[in-house]
């Protein structure tokens, strides 16, 4: 009998100890990616003529963007401190991220979201010519994408749509030419 209330007491002894070590599982929270390069390749569809511009976002310098009319896929890279690419977990998490492009009208670029509404890809047509457009190009992170549209793309008043913080803000000029 008393090596069975031993055992009965070992065990028991046991299991409260392994539950009061047992670690609990950490809530993983999301911090804004820390990007610092953002690289815009354009590339035109009927002619496969590219244009590049490499943004470093700590750099306060604005450059210049020029599209000549056409149809144009975009494709943005963002490169972390570290220069490791980091599109990836944005688009893992398309859920609660999408570029802004903040400054060309409806009129001028007619734009479409090639990938769940984020913008890491996209298409561009250039409609009209235009100079000296102010461009912002922001990734909005956290945002309730339930509240966002894709004819949002363009809208001044991106941070109050859905939310959110910036990833990443850079600002260009835009020259739309013939």
């Amino acid at each position: 009998m008393k090596k069975i209330i031993s055992s009965k007491l070992i065990l028991v002894a046991a299991v409260l100890l392994f539950n009061s070590c047992k670690k609990d599982d950490p809530v993983h929270e999301h911090d804004n990616e820390e990007m610092k390069t953002m690289i815009l390749s354009f590339t035109e569809k009927t002619t496969n003529a590219k244009v590049e511009v490499i943004i470093d976002a700590t750099d306060s310098k604005t450059q210049s963007l020029n599209l000549k009319k056409g149809n144009y896929d975009l494709d943005i890279k963002l490169k972390d401190f570290d220069g490791h690419e980091v599109q990836q977990e944005i688009s893992d998490d398309a859920d609660e991220h999408q570029f802004f492009f903040v400054g060309p009208t409806q009129e001028q670029i007619s734009f479409t979201y090639l990938d769940k509404q984020v913008g890491l890809k996209s298409n561009w047509k250039v409609l009209q010519t235009a100079s000296n457009i102010p461009m912002k190009i922001v990734l909005m992170h956290g945002l309730r994408k339930s509240a966002v549209t894709n004819a949002d793309w363009n809208n001044q008043n991106y941070q109050s749509l859905g939310g959110g913080t910036p990833d990443i803000a850079v600002n260009l000029t835009l020259n739309l030419i013939d």
